[in-house]
């Protein structure tokens, strides 16, 4: 029997926030069943099985993500979709121990957002096409690499191990990036700057 009140939504939300709080590790249907309240198999009800959950989890996240459907300019929305699909990633530190192919109606409605605004603005579809996959690259690129800095070995601990284990006469450009990390980095976000890049290109096939 379902219990009463007892949701999908309900049931995924509780999974994010115990993943979100304890770790991917803490999360199994009998813990999701004790913080919800009820027996593990009553959520069978509610999600297929654990793959199922787990799919709902990444799509919960791409829920997250500020379509931006009242901003006109493309390269503005583009922006400010790519922008929040970054934050949303990088909240949920779990979400990367996922493959890239999960989620659902959210993730269909993110890329019909971004395809749809590159191709209202004049972007040939084949342009568009490997556009969208480049642009996926970069966000899913950078928002892993955010999140393992923030959850691993720092960004200062990483640059002192790559000075004292590189010879600098061999490497001289990698250790003039390596100083960069820990000394002062070149003004700008690199996160902006690598979409601006992409937009430009783009907006040369228009």
């Amino acid at each position: 029997m379902v219990r009463a009140g007892l949701t999908r939504d309900a049931v995924l939300d509780a999974a994010v926030a115990l993943a979100d709080a304890e770790g991917l590790a803490a999360l199994s249907m009998r813990r999701l069943a004790a913080d919800l309240g009820v027996e593990a198999m009553s959520l069978y009800n509610h999600v297929a099985h654990k793959r199922d959950l787990h799919e709902g989890m990444v799509d919960r996240v791409w829920g997250e993500v500020d379509l931006a459907a009242d901003e006109p300019e493309w390269r503005a929305r583009l922006h400010r979709i790519c922008r929040s699909a970054h934050e949303s990633m990088v909240t949920h530190p779990w979400f990367f121990s996922f493959p890239v192919t999960y989620g659902g109606i959210n993730r269909i409605a993110m890329i019909e957002a971004m395809l749809g605004t590159m191709r209202e603005a004049g972007i040939p579809a084949d342009a568009a096409y490997h556009a969208q996959h480049v642009i996926d690259g970069h966000v899913f690129g950078y928002s892993w690499q955010d999140t393992d800095y923030a959850n691993g070995p720092g960004l200062q601990e990483r640059a002192d191990a790559m000075l004292s284990a590189i010879d600098a006469e061999r490497f001289p450009y990698l250790m003039e990036h390596a100083r960069q990390h820990i000394g002062t980095p070149p003004v700008g976000d690199g996160f902006v700057i690598g979409l601006d890049t992409l937009f430009d290109a783009l907006e040369a096939r228009r």
